[in-house]
């Protein structure tokens, strides 16, 4: 085996320092990692500039080139065995206890690095139990993760070589810059720490970001939980509130019949708003399922003006205004409960945003979508203020509400809801300006079972 040209492993070393900053940097994402990055950034930094100290040995004055030159890659690899054991926090007796081994180190090459063999001796020394520490410290800690245990084998794995390092020079008198076997094999496995230090430092970065992904997770699903049950609780004694609303009024309705009309007029203003705050209510509820994954979907052949005869006696008033053109052949594979609540907002919401009087066509036609499966779409068609269409880009988003919404009363999630239960059945809905100011909406789902794979 022929020894390495020293020099040029030392300049190596130097050129994968700056590397491993430059990749460490480049992976700081959140205010919480940047003190360890700083930190590891820091040691590669001090390394480096040791390493070119050293590197220049021989044109630079001796105290520069060992005496400053080899403590700073002490320094430097204390610095990164502290972020690698305990990356959070500074302040612990693991960091004191390396500060300590480099002061010491760098008291011992001002006293007594006078030879070459010395410089290695000691330095190699100090190395080494750093190293031990670092190791030492992740194996017995039980609260370290998998990377810093696997970190803290290599770390001792790398003291026998840098202590056959240390008995080399003592016996022999070699210096750093003196070629040999054992230098050779020792900056070999340095080389290999300085790209295994790198790596660990970001798996541990990435484990970290896991971890706190995680808890953000579980804080969403427990957020998400008290939410449920919060609402869970709100609706049934909102209804329970509303069931009696509706049937004392529904009741004083047939009794006053002989009173004067502005007295029938406001029990009629009673059943109406109630009505409306059943159907926030419902929405309300509806959304909450789809936020949990937790709506049922067990589709069916339904045929669709059944469905719409169905929901017809709950439309508000006006509903004798829908001018219905569905042939009784036209079906729709959906879930009839979801099919219901969707037909019944995209009528509900041309009743109340068309112009008074004017014509709302509903109509309904089966074709081929783009797979070639039979498709069924229903058409809404309804006369609308020019001035108060709403934007054709948001008009599905949860809570938006048109320029005149504010004049109904409502929560802006009927469309978004519908489109989000058109889509877990496969199917979608669509939304367009016809001309100057009618309003189209379109809802699209399969004729047929899908075909069996």
């Amino acid at each position: 085996m022929t020894p390495l040209h020293l020099l040029t492993v030392l300049q190596l070393l130097i050129i994968g320092n700056l590397l491993a900053m430059a990749m460490v940097l480049a992976y700081e994402k959140r205010a919480s990692s940047r003190g360890p990055v700083r930190l590891f950034i820091l040691s590669k930094l001090l390394q480096a500039t040791g390493w070119t100290l050293i590197c220049l040995r021989g044109t630079i004055p001796l105290v520069l080139s060992a005496h400053v030159g080899n403590p700073l890659i002490m320094a430097g690899f204390a610095l990164e065995v502290g972020v690698l054991v305990i990356p959070w926090r500074i302040r612990t007796p693991v960091n004191a206890l390396l500060a300590i081994q480099v002061l010491a180190g760098c008291f011992l090459l001002w006293a007594l690095g006078t030879t070459p063999g010395a410089l290695v001796t000691i330095s190699g020394s100090v190395v080494a139990t750093i190293y031990a520490t670092g190791g030492v410290t992740l194996l017995r800690d039980r609260s370290t993760s998998r990377v810093q245990k696997l970190t803290g084998i290599l770390f001792l794995i790398f003291v026998p070589v840098m202590l056959l390092r240390v008995a080399h020079s003592a016996s022999t008198g070699a210096g750093l810059l003196n070629t040999t076997h054992v230098q050779s094999i020792t900056f070999v496995v340095q080389f290999s720490f300085l790209l295994i230090g790198t790596l660990a430092f970001l798996l541990l970065m990435k484990e970290a970001d896991d971890q706190l992904l995680n808890k953000s997770e579980a804080r969403e699903r427990e957020r998400l939980l008290l939410q449920s049950q919060f609402m869970d609780m709100l609706t049934h004694e909102l209804r329970a509130a509303l069931s009696v609303v509706s049937m004392s009024g529904s009741s004083l309705r047939h009794q006053l019949t002989n009173q004067p009309p502005e007295v029938l007029r406001r029990l009629d203003s009673i059943q109406m708003a109630s009505d409306a705050m059943r159907g926030v209510i419902e929405r309300c509820i509806q959304l909450d399922r789809l936020d949990r994954d937790d709506q049922p979907v067990l589709c069916e052949d339904c045929t669709l003006s059944e469905v719409i005869d169905a929901i017809r006696p709950r439309l508000k008033s006006g509903a004798d205004r829908l001018d219905i053109a569905i042939p009784a052949e036209s079906r729709m594979w959906a879930d009839r409960q979801l099919l219901s609540i969707m037909l019944e907002n995209l009528l509900d919401n041309a009743l109340k945003y068309s112009l008074p009087g004017s014509r709302i066509q509903v109509e309904a036609q089966t074709t081929a979508d783009d797979a070639g499966h039979p498709q069924t779409t229903l058409q809404i068609r309804n006369l609308a203020n020019p001035a108060g269409l709403p934007d054709p880009e948001q008009v599905f988003l949860r809570y938006y509400r048109g320029p005149e919404a504010h004049m109904h009363t409502g929560t802006g999630l009927g469309l978004y809801l519908v489109r989000t239960l058109a889509r877990v059945q496969d199917g979608d809905v669509g939304y367009r300006i016809v001309g100057d100011a009618t309003v189209e909406l379109s809802l699209h789902l399969p004729a047929t079972p899908p075909a069996k794979p």
